[in-house]
């Protein structure tokens, strides 16, 4: 199906023409101009990010370390915790004959 535009001559054409229009259409020179500037472009863009990502693993490698690290340190407390603490009363139930710093 065929395209309707209104010429500037006023004059109707239906899109469906084998000569192409050459006020409508850049020359080819121009058109691979514009693609290499877009090509040009893309490639900055992917550089760019591509830094970005790079910086972005080596922090993410970073924190794993130190989770794994946090990780190791939360694990060892937890099993002292399970150790028998001391069975020292509390110093404000301390009575005349039992000493204020029983350690």
């Amino acid at each position: 199906m065929g395209f309707v535009c209104v010429r500037s001559l006023g004059g109707i054409d239906s899109g469906m023409s084998d000569s192409p229009s050459t006020s409508n259409q850049p020359n080819p020179e121009d058109r691979i101009l514009k693609l290499e500037e877009s090509s040009g472009y893309t490639d900055h863009h992917i550089e760019i990010l591509s830094g970005e990502i790079a910086q972005i693993n080596k922090a993410m490698l970073g924190l794993t370390r130190r989770f794994s690290q946090i990780e190791a340190r939360l694990s060892e407390i937890s099993d002292r915790v399970g150790e028998d603490a001391p069975n020292v009363p509390p110093p404000h139930s301390a009575g005349p004959d039992i000493p204020k710093d029983p350690l």
